[in-house]
């Protein structure tokens, strides 16, 4: 059985050799440099030297066309500030990986919002690979790995222009602004994936939001159905129409609240599922049942914490969460560079039995 058939299989609870074996969001690149010196080979990727399953995704781009000019403002020792391809001016820290301070947005009022819509032309010949073809369809139907299409969601995309604090503020004050900023998303993503959709063999969809944090959704329930489960519906119509039946969020933090909202709106599967945020995988599927499949959920801690940890982790996840289907084991976030090296052996050679 290949990745792809085992992905699909599981991903439709039906029965399969074994769980898909991979690390869904990968690593922070701390985390890799951190290995290198504690026995990961030197030079080789860490998805061969695991022998992960591999997936792969189809290159559209659904960025700024024109990207703005990357700038640098002003710089010393440990920080930056620059403002980047998406129109974003932020502090960087430069000497690791790290969630920037974000300083300004290219969207503050109705006047930024109708110029950068010019970016977002779906027609632009550059959003598709140079190697669109027939031969590169002929690929991706034949292929043994999973192929997926990814987009941001309506939340995340407005954010990216408008920052979170004046998004939050925008639903009170500027609500004809927030419903055309996600309208017109839904119709560039259905035009922009159009050709996509319909001529490549594609196995699952993934959507990013990042709308929740460790005590639940950025957005009240009533706000989701008003401004976004509009749009849900009809972009996951569209998807579903053309055969695509796995769709996924992807949102760190507590949107447990919202779960009824996305099974509304077309969404099937969830991902990270933050352990330290309260997601629980196992309610989760008692819960919800098999309409909801789960991907993620393994603590990014315990793997910190050492191998009684990590063993508690696994096995009180894993093995019921394999019978019942519908589960692929993550770790709930990238995996943190406080991992030493040996701990994460220990859970992939556990892991590798309980799959």
């Amino acid at each position: 059985m290949d990745a792809r058939e085992r992905f699909w299989k599981v991903m439709h609870l039906e029965e399969v050799d074994r769980l898909p074996f991979c690390e869904f969001l990968g690593y922070w690149g701390e985390t890799l440099n951190r290995w290198y010196g504690e026995g990961l080979p030197t030079g080789m990727w860490i998805t061969d030297y695991f022998g992960f399953d591999k997936r792969e995704g189809i290159p559209i781009d659904f960025g700024p066309i024109p990207r703005f000019i990357p700038k640098t403002l002003s710089e010393d020792e440990r920080y930056r500030i620059e403002t980047d391809e998406g129109g974003t001016t932020k502090k960087v820290l430069k000497t690791s990986t790290s969630m920037p301070t974000f300083i300004d947005f290219p969207v503050k009022n109705w006047e930024d919002w109708e110029k950068i819509k010019k970016r977002f032309d779906p027609k632009d010949s550059r959003r598709y690979p140079k190697t669109w073809s027939d031969e590169l369809l002929e690929y991706y139907e034949t292929v043994d790995r999973p192929i997926s299409l990814s987009f941001s969601g309506f939340f995340g995309h407005a954010r990216s222009l408008m920052g979170l604090e004046r998004l939050s503020v925008a639903f009170y004050r500027e609500p004809k602004l927030v419903h055309d900023m996600m309208d017109f998303w839904a119709d560039f993503v259905i035009e922009t994936m159009g050709e996509a959709v319909e001529g490549a063999r594609i196995d699952f969809v993934t959507i990013w939001e990042d709308m929740a944090y460790r005590n639940g959704p950025l957005i009240s329930p009533k706000m989701f159905g008003d401004f976004m489960l509009p749009c849900y519906k009809k972009v996951t119509g569209f998807i579903r129409g053309r055969g695509i039946d796995l769709i996924m969020v992807d949102t760190d933090g507590n949107h447990e609240v919202l779960m009824p909202l996305f099974l509304e709106g077309g969404v099937n599967c969830l991902y990270p599922l933050e352990v330290a945020a309260g997601m629980d995988a196992l309610a989760l599927r008692e819960k919800y049942g098999k309409r909801l499949l789960l991907i993620g959920n393994i603590d990014k801690r315990a793997l910190a914490w050492g191998k009684e940890a990590i063993r508690k982790e696994v096995e009180s996840k894993i093995p019921p969460l394999r019978e019942e289907g519908g589960f692929i084991p993550s770790i709930d976030h990238a995996v943190p560079s406080d991992v030493p090296f040996q701990n994460y052996l220990y859970y992939i050679n556990l892991l590798k039995k309980r799959l």
